[in-house]
């Protein structure tokens, strides 16, 4: 026990007064000094000063992860290692090819989707056409499937082996890098966690104020779920756009939830490794994926894995889920 308020009064003195802490222990035990982080937990100063001097624009991750940035419209591509909060550009080509302009929504349609996706290992194309190797993404993502778009197979691949022209047409909604390039690429991406963002004509960037918000809202989104308090649990959702993974809507998903939380269950209920990543649209919306692995625990069910929500912010401020996995 002693070990356990060690290590949680050396993470929050810098936040909260130590002796505020030590106060509520003596007086009032562990149990009490927990509650009080969670108070802090999901106030957005608390993280404001935790964000610090580091650099959010490309996003907020509890872990070394590199960003390959493409904007279609500048023809560019660069390639961001992000450590510690300390982002370094480690690659760039300019003119590169793109799929046609406009966002991805349907099978065929020549166009690189515009969005937030992973980014898989090299792999072999079986195809001299898109060079000596390519990257695939995740398109469609979650969020893209519950909207309806369609298609797939958006690679970052190099030009055709035999010298042969290449354009935007015949990219089918790729990324096309030179092959020195794609091999220079490669170097840099291996055995690492990479995340692939593509805009289209607007830089878009994430802010502190921003990220601070969903960090709060995120935990104040869990501080619900644990209390069962199903009416701030549901505050945090769009009941208009909200879609869950098999494209269950709002209602019927606020249904489900009040039955399960009027059984008042105990939960626990830990989030790490969270990765919150600005996410580039048309729509002029500020969106942001939110990743990070929960480990859940109730007397009668428990769940330990990865969990994704695409969000947005809505006008008052408040994060708002429109697709949750």
């Amino acid at each position: 026990m002693l070990k356990r308020f060690a290590f949680l009064f050396s993470f929050f003195s810098a936040f909260v007064y130590a002796s505020d802490l030590v106060k509520i222990y003596l007086n009032e035990g562990l149990d009490a000094v927990g509650a009080a982080i969670e108070k802090e937990l999901v106030q957005k100063d608390f993280w404001l000063s935790e964000l610090g001097d580091k650099n959010v624009s490309l996003g907020y991750y509890d872990r070394d992860v590199v960003v390959v940035l493409t904007n279609k419209t500048d023809k560019i591509l660069q390639v961001y290692s992000y450590n510690d909060g300390k982002i370094t550009k480690d690659f760039e080509q300019k003119e590169i090819i793109t799929g046609i302009m406009g966002d991805k929504k349907i099978e065929g349609d020549l166009k690189t989707p515009v969005g937030f996706y992973e980014l898989g290992r090299k792999f072999n194309p079986g195809d001299p056409y898109y060079g000596p190797f390519a990257f695939a993404t995740t398109y469609p993502n979650l969020l893209d499937k519950v909207q309806g778009k369609t298609g797939g197979g958006i690679w970052i691949h190099g030009y055709p082996l035999d010298g042969s022209r290449l354009d935007e047409l015949k990219t089918k909604g790729c990324i096309a890098l030179l092959n020195d390039n794609l091999q220079k690429f490669a170097q840099i991406v291996h055995n690492r966690k990479v995340f692939a963002m593509t805009e289209e004509r607007d830089k878009i960037r994430a802010t502190k104020e921003e990220i601070a918000g969903l960090l709060a809202d995120l935990f104040g989104w869990r501080l619900a779920w644990i209390q069962s308090d199903i009416d701030a649990y549901l505050s945090f959702y769009d009941e208009k756009e909200f879609k869950r993974f098999d494209k269950m809507k709002f209602e019927q998903f606020a249904s489900m939830k009040r039955s399960i939380f009027s059984r008042k269950e105990e939960k626990q209920i830990k989030f790490s490794d969270i990765s919150i990543s600005p996410y580039p649209n048309l729509e002029n919306e500020i969106l942001y994926r939110i990743s990070f692995y929960e480990d859940y625990y109730t007397r009668n069910y428990q769940f330990k894995g990865n969990k994704i929500l695409y969000v947005k912010i809505d006008s008052k401020g408040k994060m708002k889920i429109l697709a949750e996995q």
